[in-house]
């Protein structure tokens, strides 16, 4: 295209993904008002839509809470799956994994939130995503044993105790009782979980 003859370039139009823009909106809605908080009509406006293109996109709410959490665990666990499967020891291996998770948290924030906040009564709803990560941690620490890395204890308790260690951070910052950024803590972290799981 020529004006006056100047070339103009016309610039391709971006078309609209709305089903990424609902995700979004129901991500930022529950991480700030809880996910049961956050209706088909209050995400839609959020998004920008109107409420029949979510149904265009997704069955009910229950539909788009379950896709945005698979989309964030998937993102969060894909990192996580290559560090399991490496033979790093104990040490190197849990500080890896707090900085993973701190990075996201910190990049992330409102869709880590989102995933924190999950309640444990839609597991059901959610299905083998709401476990990934857990028994991702699960089958680590549960080798790090067999390899007597680790002192011997319950592989539940051990993620148990692992989570809330962890998870605390992102926690305290959501809840202003902490500065972040959360990485800054990583170090600190590690080595806590590290001094709980070291034979005595």
């Amino acid at each position: 295209m020529y004006t006056k003859g100047k070339r103009v370039m016309k610039m391709p139009t971006e078309k609209k993904n709305t089903r990424f823009d609902l995700r979004n909106a129901a991500i930022r809605l529950g991480a700030r008002d809880g996910i049961h908080a956050a209706s088909i009509r209050t995400i839609a406006k959020e998004a920008g839509v109107t409420e029949g293109a979510v149904y265009k996109h997704f069955q009910n709410k229950d539909d788009l809470i379950r896709d945005a959490y698979t989309t964030i665990v998937e993102e969060m666990a894909r990192d996580k799956s290559v560090l399991v499967k490496t033979d790093l020891p104990f040490e190197h291996a849990v500080n890896a994994w707090v900085k993973l998770t701190y990075e996201y948290f910190d990049g992330n924030r409102d869709a880590f939130t989102y995933v924190l906040l999950m309640p444990h009564r839609m597991a059901d709803t959610l299905g083998e995503i709401y476990t990934k990560q857990g028994l991702l941690f699960r089958s680590f620490i549960v080798r790090a044993m067999q390899d007597n890395q680790i002192r011997t204890m319950s592989p539940d308790l051990a993620v148990a105790i692992f989570t809330g260690i962890v998870l605390n951070i992102p926690r305290l910052i959501n809840e202003g009782a902490l500065e972040g950024p959360a990485l800054s803590y990583a170090s600190e972290i590690s080595e806590s979980v590290i001094e709980v799981f070291k034979i005595s």
